[in-house]
């Protein structure tokens, strides 16, 4: 599959435009720590779990020289990562309307789905798996909703709509644009950092109509630094079924944003490189902003 048809995100391609929203050179990492024990978005996703199975001292084929390695378990979709298109479907009639007993399926381009009966083998995803995804090179613009709203962090299960967008842009002297890559901060990433199950179980972030708002603009990626990008509850995946099945627009998850929110830096060249995961729903990451 070529890098121009995985959804929306542009080529990538680094060109003269992106070069020039460097400007200091500063680099920012917005991946999180992955530790023993992180939440997780429910009993279905394993957390990291990391065990040595070799350690210096142990006999060797490399003596004198000495090794460690370990294992390390966990679900794709903990901590800091990037969603394939084919992570989530939706059930649909024949007339390609939401229905609960309808056939689920997935993004196939715009205005089209496809069965997602027909996109799942013994090895995995077929269609639209993560390694099919393109290295992003890309501009990204940070919005900070919780700094907008003069706090701290957003209240649980806070639903962030449109005229949140619009007044955290204008206050930044921000615009999206064409092939944006938009972050929103809700300064939830504590509770993420803490343990504390309100992350998960009362997350804030986008409503529908944000989200619709945000596709108007230009926006061709999202990232959040909560667990799911969109506000829960309800769990109904509105924003995800919007984004992705319908649009062709992935999702970064679990960002630390705090760091750019403080300098501040809304307008950077974001830099994300998926995991060649075959057969996946997604692949952990450590995007990078350079501003």
């Amino acid at each position: 599959m070529s890098a121009s048809a995985y959804g929306r995100l542009p080529v990538p391609r680094l060109t003269p435009a992106l070069l020039r929203l460097v400007k200091t050179g500063r680099v920012f990492s917005l991946g999180i720590d992955f530790q023993e024990g992180m939440l997780t978005p429910g009993a279905a996703m394993k957390s990291y779990s990391i065990a040595p199975h070799l350690r210096h001292g142990d006999e060797s084929t490399i003596d004198p020289g000495t090794a460690a390695a370990e294992t390390i378990r966990m679900s794709i979709h903990v901590g800091t990562h990037i969603d394939a298109l084919c992570h989530i479907g939706e059930k649909q009639d024949t007339d390609g309307n939401p229905a609960s007993d309808g056939e689920p399926r997935l993004y196939a381009g715009e205005g089209a789905t496809v069965p997602a009966s027909e996109c799942v083998t013994s090895a995995g995803q077929a269609h639209l798996s993560i390694e099919q995804m393109p290295p992003i090179v890309t501009r990204a613009v940070l919005i900070d909703v919780a700094g907008y709203k003069g706090v701290e962090m957003l209240p649980p299960a806070y639903p962030i709509g449109a005229e949140d967008i619009r007044g955290a842009l204008a206050a930044q002297g921000s615009e999206i644009g064409e092939n944006t890559a938009v972050l929103i901060r809700t300064g939830t990433y504590a509770l993420l950092r803490d343990g504390d199950p309100i992350y998960r179980d009362a997350q804030t972030g986008l409503n529908l109509g944000a989200a619709q708002y945000l596709v108007e603009q230009g926006m061709t990626l999202v990232g959040a630094d909560n667990m799911a990008v969109e506000a829960m509850p309800p769990m109904d995946h509105s924003v995800h079924r919007y984004l992705l099945v319908h649009n062709g627009i992935t999702h970064v998850e679990n960002l630390n944003l705090d760091e750019l929110a403080a300098v501040p830096c809304y307008e950077f060249l974001l830099i994300i490189a998926p995991l060649k995961l075959t057969g996946a729903t997604g692949s952990w990451v450590n995007p990078i902003a350079i501003a």
